[in-house]
């Protein structure tokens, strides 16, 4: 019988025949100890027997009952188990376990004749690394990022050699800058620790040349990763470069060869925060940029002069985007605010 459904009148009869046949003889054994009685009687009393079991069995069997349905209730089937996404705290772990993996394969090793500036970079990346561990979820992220931007350091300063000569100050100053050789475009890096407020860069010119901006932006208040520049700049004649640099704290700055531009090559993700020039191989036509600030930020073509060109993509916030890129050029430039992602798209 289902659940559900009334059950069949040919059961509900048979069981009343079964259980009035059963009473009959009852009856009949009884009444053969009395005197016999009228047979329309004894056949009234056995229809009488019959029909209420039938109508009791019919309304009191299991599932007789009216539920509101027109048939069966199918069985609920259980839920399957859905991919389960990983909780704030699996994600920071699996963070750390990666960046460690990073700083563990890394090539650098102090010693005692060891660059300070080297150095500091090393200690932070280890310092970020126990600090991580130690925060709560949410902060890993900035953390993070403050390690591998103090690593991407060390590696900018290790392809460089040791020549690399930092230009110091704190605020507004008028710097005197080498250049890497005389003549030919160069590659302006500008760092500071103090990652908040904006900042500007501008060449005094020779005698009687006019002042140009060089490098103008502004970095989203962060409390562990520095701010870092890096632009290609055209083509300047003499050993030297006369700057006015404008900053909120203490900063640093130098000219480097312009080779020591960051490439954007194949499953080599570039992740920055601020303004940068980056190099990208033939053949990339589609870039895939993400910004993770909420401030503005732009992606360009530069000139074959290093100039900023044609505007290719801009937006205010949190945005992922593709990118179509004419393949002749093969400098691009990101102007943001924030901390962003660039990749060649699939």
């Amino acid at each position: 019988m289902t659940s559900g459904s009334r059950a069949p009148w040919g059961r509900c009869v048979g069981y009343g025949l079964l259980s009035g046949t059963l009473v009959l003889l009852l009856l009949g054994l009884v009444l053969s100890l009395l005197p016999v009685g009228d047979g329309g009687a004894a056949l009234l009393m056995y229809v009488a027997l019959v029909f209420p079991p039938a109508l009791a069995a019919h309304r009191f069997a299991p599932g007789g009952r009216r539920t509101g349905s027109l048939g069966p209730h199918p069985s609920p089937k259980p839920a399957l188990p859905g991919p389960l996404r990983p909780t704030a705290a699996e994600a920071a772990d699996r963070a750390i376990t990666s960046y460690g993996e990073l700083l563990r394969l890394h090539t650098y090793r102090p010693g005692p004749c060891a660059d300070p500036d080297d150095l500091a970079a090393y200690r932070t990346a280890v310092e970020t690394y126990d600090e991580a561990g130690a925060s709560a979820p949410a902060r890993v992220p900035e953390l993070l990022e403050r390690g591998r931007t103090a690593l991407e350091r060390l590696d900018t300063a290790r392809r460089a050699g040791t020549d690399i000569v930092w230009t110091r100050g704190t605020g507004g100053t008028r710097v005197r800058v080498p250049r890497p050789a005389e003549g030919g475009p160069a590659l302006l890096v500008f760092e500071t620790d103090n990652a908040s407020g904006s900042f500007s860069v501008r060449d005094r010119g020779g005698a009687g040349g006019r002042p140009r901006v060089l490098l103008k932006g502004a970095f989203e208040p962060s409390r562990t990763a520095p701010g870092r520049a890096r632009v290609l700049l055209p083509e300047q004649h003499g050993t030297e470069m006369f700057l006015d640099v404008g900053a909120t704290g203490p900063w640093r700055i130098a000219l480097r060869p312009p080779g020591e531009a960051r490439r954007l090559e194949a499953g080599a993700p570039l992740t920055g925060r601020g303004i940068e020039t980056v190099l990208k191989d033939d053949g990339c036509r589609a870039v895939e940029f993400e910004h993770h600030g909420t401030g503005a930020f732009a992606l360009r073509e530069v000139t074959r002069t290093y100039r900023p060109g044609r505007l290719l993509a801009d937006g205010r916030g949190r945005a992922r985007l593709t990118v179509a890129v004419p393949d002749a050029r093969r400098v691009l430039r990101v102007q943001a605010t924030g901390r962003w992602t660039l990749h060649p798209a699939a």
